[in-house]
C-alpha cells in the first residue's frame, strides 16, 4: 500500500484515509490500487472489527482524477469498463465482509459517491455536496444502476440527469445517508457508530452483510435456503453461545469473532 491511502487501528476501528488531499481525493491509478489493499487488509485484519472511510482535507472524494485521463487518452490509451487495474473499471472494489461506515467529511462527487455506496453507513459533514456527476464529461456511472437498491429510482434519476453536486440534507432526505452532522463532528459521529456496532457479535453482522450480497437477486426460495445456510453455519461459532450465556448471567458478553 502507497502513500495515497493510510490505514491506522485502534479500540479495533480501522480508519482508511483517502490522502490526495491537494487532488480532492481523486481516484487515480495509485489510489485505486492502495484502496484495494486497505479493504484487504481491514478483511483480514483480526484486530479490526469495523472500518471508517474518510478524505483528507476538504474532500472525501471528487472522483476520477480526469488529468490523469486526459493524459492517458493524449498517450492514445483506452479506458475500458472491464479492466481491473483501471480506475474507469465498472467496479472499482469488492467491499468488505465487515461493517464499514462513510465519515464524508467534504465533496463526494462521482467515483466519491461510489466510495460512499460501497459502506453500510453513511455520516455527512452539514457543508458536504454529494453528487452523481458522470454526465458532465461525457461518462456514465455504473455504480447507480445499483443504487436503485438503496434509494428510490425516482432519486436515482435526478441524481444522474441533472449531474447536479447537492447538499447532504437533500441527500439524507433520499435516504441515502443515515446522518449529517456539523463538520468538526463528522469523525467523532462516525467513530461513536463504530462503537455501538462494535457492542454487537462481530459474526452477527458479517454474516448479515453477507446474506444482503447474496440474497439481493436471488428468489424468494433460495434467499430463504441461502439464510438458513448462514444461520446454521453462524449457529456453530462461539459467539453464538457466548451471547445466551451473558444473558443469562447477566453480565456484558465477551466477542471473539469465533
Amino acid at each position: 500500500m502507497g502513500n495515497t491511502v493510510i490505514y491506522q487501528v485502534q479500540d479495533r476501528i480501522a480508519t482508511i484515509t483517502l490522502n490526495r488531499p491537494d487532488a480532492l481525493n481523486s481516484i487515480n491509478r495509485e489510489l485505486r490500487a492502495d484502496l484495494a489493499d486497505a479493504l484487504e487488509r481491514f478483511d483480514q485484519d483480526n484486530e479490526a472489527w469495523v472500518g471508517i472511510i474518510t478524505g483528507a482535507g476538504r474532500a472525501f472524494c471528487a472522483g476520477r482524477d480526469l488529468k490523469e485521463r486526459t493524459e492517458d487518452n493524449a498517450a492514445g490509451r483506452q479506458a475500458r469498463g472491464m479492466d481491473s487495474m483501471s480506475p474507469d473499471t465498472l467496479f472499482m472494489w469488492s467491499p468488505p465482509r465487515k461493517p464499514l461506515i462513510a465519515a464524508i467529511n467534504g465533496y463526494a462527487l462521482a467515483g466519491g459517491w461510489c466510495v460512499a455506496q460501497m459502506c453500510d453507513l453513511r455520516i455527512a459533514s452539514e457543508s458536504a455536496m454529494l453528487g452523481i456527476t458522470e454526465a458532465r464529461v461525457g461518462l456514465i456511472p455504473p455504480f447507480a444502476v445499483q443504487l436503485s437498491r438503496i434509494i428510490p429510482e425516482t432519486a436515482v434519476m435526478e441524481l444522474v440527469l441533472t449531474a447536479e453536486p447537492i447538499p447532504a440534507r437533500r441527500v439524507l432526505e433520499m435516504g441515502f445517508l443515515n446522518k449529517v452532522v456539523p463538520a468538526a463532528k463528522v469523525m467523532d459521529e462516525s467513530r461513536a457508530m463504530a462503537q455501538t456496532v462494535l457492542r454487537n457479535a462481530p459474526l452477527s453482522i458479517r454474516a448479515f452483510k453477507e446474506l444482503v450480497a447474496r440474497c439481493r437477486s436471488l428468489p424468494e426460495q433460495e434467499a430463504v435456503a441461502a439464510t438458513e445456510e448462514v444461520y446454521d453455519r453462524l449457529l456453530l461459532s462461539q459467539d453464538s453461545k457466548e451471547g445466551p450465556l451473558a444473558f443469562a448471567e447477566k453480565r456484558p458478553p465477551r466477542w471473539r469473532a469465533v
